[in-house]
């Protein structure tokens, strides 16, 4: 938006009427040439028309404001020429404040302007993750939306989605055998009517331990040995969640685990931990014991998906598809071992996902 501000000269009394400004550019052509033809000519308006613009106002002031002599062509009258110099003197000294007070308006304007088309703020809780970490990096980028990203456990970005204290949940369910007995845990808090669910990535997870593994982890039920030292995520992660569900169907029991609560908040945490030789094993995604050169024992496959409110606008929808689907997100997620993200995002059904 772009305005201007502009003098505008106004006859007052009880026929009050506004002076058009170019009757001005005119009376400064006439100065010029001499000749109302040319001043009509140089002002872009007819003969007719300049010479109605004169007799007007001369009539309007009770006075001539050019004397038009045959063979001598037009010249100002004293009150043409006060007139000319008070609307230039004007001008000269009010121009520049107008100026000023016109980028002023301007910019208070479009700035109520911009809040309305301000990119819409999206706020996205998200179970940590390689992938998911690289996705924050391009929304940020988004014109579209702005970001208020924190990284939570599965469940709780769920129950914040449902809750309406984010609009986009971000978690990872696994596939096989122990998804039935899992399902219900993250149900409660989706509804197909409500949320739309969008594929990241599947990815492996399992067991980390140093690359030499001196205690011989080859399982879960290695972890129970009392000389290894375990490294565990947080509570309602969905990574525990995993990990729990897996010791039950192993009948294995958490007590039986040295350093079952000790708890780091991210995979990359615990593949540190590990490298560090401060825990034996712990249990996360591929991608983070690579990055430290840890030994990986892949133990259950899993989807990460977005559970995204169907209330935000569509435009925002389509633009996290987009940002999934782009090359640049593809190339930097298919570095990462054990991530596959052919079907990045792609709609996926509760059906498909839970069943």
């Amino acid at each position: 938006m772009n305005f201007r501000l502009d003098i505008r000269w106004k006859y007052l009394g009880s026929d009050a009427e506004e002076i058009d400004p170019v009757f001005f550019a005119l009376l400064k052509a006439i100065r010029t040439t001499g000749s109302l033809r040319s001043a009509a000519e140089n002002t872009n308006i007819s003969y007719r028309h300049a010479w109605g613009l004169i007799k007007r106002w001369s009539n309007r002031i009770s006075k001539p404001v050019v004397t038009l002599e045959k063979g001598r062509g037009a010249k100002l009258t004293a009150i043409g020429e006060k007139l000319l110099w008070s609307e230039q003197l004007i001008i000269s000294r009010l121009s520049p404040e107008l100026q000023k007070l016109s980028k002023e308006l301007n910019r208070e304007l479009n700035a109520l302007i911009d809040v309305k088309s301000k990119p819409e703020k999206i706020r996205i809780n998200a179970s940590h993750g390689l992938a998911v970490a690289q996705l924050q990096s391009l929304c940020a980028e988004s014109a579209v939306f702005e970001m208020d990203f924190h990284f939570r456990g599965s469940l709780e970005s769920l129950r914040e989605l449902a809750n309406s204290r984010c609009d986009i949940a971000g978690f990872h369910f696994p596939s096989g055998e122990i998804s039935a007995n899992l399902a219900p845990l993250y149900l409660q808090w989706l509804s197909e009517e409500k949320h739309l669910l969008l594929h990241v990535s599947t990815r492996q997870q399992g067991l980390m331990t140093t690359r030499k593994n001196p205690r011989k982890i080859n399982n879960l039920k290695s972890l129970t040995k009392r000389s290894v030292r375990f490294v565990n995520r947080q509570p309602e992660s969905g990574t525990r969640t995993i990990f729990d569900e897996l010791l039950k169907r192993e009948g294995i029991n958490k007590s039986s685990i040295n350093g079952y609560h000790n708890e780091e908040f991210t995979h990359i945490a615990v593949a540190a931990l590990v490298a560090s030789g401060a825990a034996d094993a712990g249990f996360g995604i591929k991608a983070a014991a690579s990055k430290f050169g840890l030994h990986f024992i892949p133990i259950v496959s899993e989807t990460y998906v977005l559970a995204i409110d169907r209330n935000i606008p569509d435009k925002v929808i389509e633009e996290v598809k987009n940002i999934l689907k782009s090359r640049k997100f593809r190339n930097q997620v298919n570095t990462l071992p054990g991530y596959d993200i052919k079907q990045a995002g792609e709609e996926i059904t509760f059906e498909d996902l839970f069943s």
